[in-house]
């Protein structure tokens, strides 16, 4: 796994128009990065008809973009594992391409819908719909139960092709340890090349203080499973805040004055989210799904971290009194990770410059 990267190289990333998401956030942290590498480089927007497709939280990277793409073997393509992208790197033969795994996820559930008519994918998920039935009646005995952890069961446990393998690529990458992994399970290798959180939320956490830090339990509605509701209606004293259509500048100020950041999500990469939040001085809970199965990307205390079972409800009730109750003392035992994350920008770097500096 190799690129030819000569001096007048073009680099092309691929990203969906005006969309602010933790992968476009990370391609265009890509696109600034080899350009102040020196790199000739441009976002390649799609849809391509889109009149104004950089998004306003973009416009900082000051990226150029282009409609048209050089389709010779000097240059580079670089975008991620959805469906969409994949459909668009095909349409060049020649190009160097790199697929950057972002989301493991959302490549199956993209893959799927995109590759079976309507009918058949109600087929294939007509079990799925009879275990969420056993799933409610037997009062959440699946756990954390989503349509993508049943699709990647069938991709990855009983499939009968290698869905993984993309052909044409001359470089895997993966964003996280736990993509890694799976990829390395399906013989496929890739290397690293992680992302970092943006400089705003470390200058906030420079002017945080803990005396105005306040009783209130944050989490991410899109990516939270059935089971953080049944956190929220455990605990009906406790204020849980969902962070959904939240502005940077919003979300720090939330983040700020909160305690607790709660993700029970299917992590399927390592997320901004919880990242953001802990460099904004909260404590971490998570379950153990995807990323934050391997200790390696949500680098926590494993106190912290609890299988989505009915049994744990009440010990994630008291750890989350506990945090409350002695907050200081327990912000301690998240300083390791803190430190870790003030590390990602420069092994970011250090990445890009390894990878495509020739």
């Amino acid at each position: 796994m190799s690129l030819k990267i000569s001096e007048d190289t073009i680099f092309y990333i691929v990203a969906p128009a005006c969309s602010h998401t933790g992968g476009p956030k990370d391609l265009h942290q890509l696109a600034y990065e080899l350009h102040n590498l020196g790199k000739k480089v441009f976002m390649y927007y799609f849809p391509i008809e889109h009149t104004d497709p950089v998004h306003e939280n973009y416009k900082i990277y000051d990226v150029p973009y282009t409609k048209k793409i050089a389709d010779n073997e000097k240059n580079v393509l670089i975008f991620g594992e959805t469906s969409s992208n994949i459909q668009i790197s095909k349409k060049f033969h020649h190009i160097q391409k790199v697929l950057w795994w972002l989301s493991l996820d959302y490549f199956f559930i993209t893959f799927f819908n995109n590759r079976f008519p309507k009918l058949l994918r109600s087929l294939i998920k007509l079990p799925l719909n009879l275990i969420k039935l056993f799933h409610i009646l037997s009062n959440n005995y699946f756990g954390n139960l989503s349509y993508a952890k049943y699709l990647k069961i069938i991709y990855l446990k009983f499939s009968f092709k290698n869905v993984l393998n993309i052909k044409g690529i001359n470089l895997n990458l993966s964003q996280s340890i736990y993509q890694k992994k799976i990829l390395e399970s399906k013989n496929i290798k890739s290397k690293l090349l992680c992302d970092y959180i943006t400089d705003e939320f470390f200058e906030a956490a420079k002017n945080i203080s803990l005396d105005d830090k306040k009783n209130i339990v944050c989490y991410n509605p899109v990516k939270s499973s059935s089971f953080m509701n049944k956190i929220i209606k455990k605990n009906p004293f406790i204020k849980f805040v969902p962070l959904k259509n939240y502005t940077t500048k919003e979300l720090i100020k939330m983040l700020s004055v909160s305690k607790i950041y709660m993700d029970f999500g299917f992590h399927p990469g390592v997320d901004h989210l919880p990242r953001e939040a802990a460099i904004l001085k909260n404590c971490i809970i998570t379950n153990k799904e995807g990323s934050a199965f391997y200790n390696q990307a949500v680098t926590i205390n494993e106190d912290y971290k609890y299988q989505e079972k009915n049994r744990n409800l009440l010990l994630i009730s008291n750890k989350i009194v506990k945090i409350f109750n002695n907050f200081n003392s327990e912000l301690v035992f998240f300083e390791n990770y803190r430190k870790k994350l003030y590390q990602e920008k420069k092994i970011f770097k250090n990445q890009v410059r390894d990878l495509f500096y020739k």
